[in-house]
């Protein structure tokens, strides 16, 4: 009888010795496809970005040539509210219409006129009464920045009437009889949540006309982007809100990133013919 008890207690004891085995070995399997899908999936994003960058490329294939216009006449006409006026900025120099302009200068070589027209918390439809404005100064590329003080609580346009205007405003710019501008379109500013509403009608004009979007929130995310309050610039003492130098130099090269591509192709184009 003891041996008996004896005998099943091994019998059970190898028992659980098999089942740990093999869910040991399940444990590792299921480790190891994860593993594989996660390889499997880096590889895909790694293809993916390539495509991209091969689309890209195509589409814009003197992106990333050296450019000389010799010094020919290019007008930028930035067109916005409190960002686009340069707030807060130590110096003129420094707000992110400046320092494109520059970029534009040095990587092309044009002679860059920078025009436009921007207002402290301008709404857009006082952007709809500059467009003839804009237009007189048949500029090369328009840079629109709306929308922070559209959708703030104190003006709270609504949404289908601030994107209806964002088309009109594109229309306007780049219709008959207009020098027909490379337009690139800005999101609010540093508006959070309640703004993202006005972020994605800004993508959608954008994308409806096929024209480049700067998402800013990339931007303002970075608090080292963004200015300290009581800072004495050339606009008035700075609030905790706007950028500051470094914030505006990221904002141009954001746009650069976007425009550099179509303003060589386009400056090429005008060249030839």
């Amino acid at each position: 009888m003891g041996s008996s008890k004896t005998n099943l207690l091994i019998f059970v004891l190898l028992l659980a010795f098999i089942g740990v085995m093999v869910a040991g070995q399940m444990k590792e399997r299921n480790i190891a496809r994860e593993a594989n899908a996660g390889s499997s999936q880096e590889e895909i994003d790694k293809t993916m970005e390539a495509l991209v960058e091969q689309d890209t490329e195509e589409e814009h294939p003197y992106k990333n040539e050296k450019v000389d216009f010799k010094g020919e006449e290019f007008t930028y006409s930035p067109l916005g509210s409190s960002l686009t006026a340069g707030y807060y900025a130590s110096k003129e120099d420094k707000k992110f219409a400046s320092v494109l302009s520059n970029y534009i200068q040095e990587e092309m070589n044009y002679k860059v006129s920078l025009e436009g027209h921007s207002a402290h918390e301008a709404l857009l439809m006082h952007g709809l009464d500059a467009a003839p404005e804009i237009n007189k100064q048949e500029p090369d590329l328009v840079s629109i920045e709306f929308g922070t003080s559209d959708c703030s609580a104190k003006n709270n346009i609504p949404l289908d009437t601030f994107q209806k205007q964002l088309d009109l405003l594109v229309d306007d710019l780049t219709g008959e009889g207009t020098s027909k501008p490379q337009v690139v379109l800005l999101t609010t500013w540093s508006a959070g949540e309640r703004c993202q509403a006005f972020d994605e009608a800004v993508k959608t004009v954008g994308e409806e006309h096929d024209f480049p979007v700067v998402d800013l929130s990339e931007v303002w995310g970075e608090s080292s982007n963004v200015g300290r309050k009581g800072v004495q610039t050339y606009n008035g003492v700075s609030d905790n809100l706007y950028p500051n130098d470094q914030g505006m130099e990221v904002i141009a090269g954001k746009i650069f990133e976007e425009v550099e591509g179509p303003l060589k192709e386009r400056g090429l184009k005008v060249t030839e013919s």
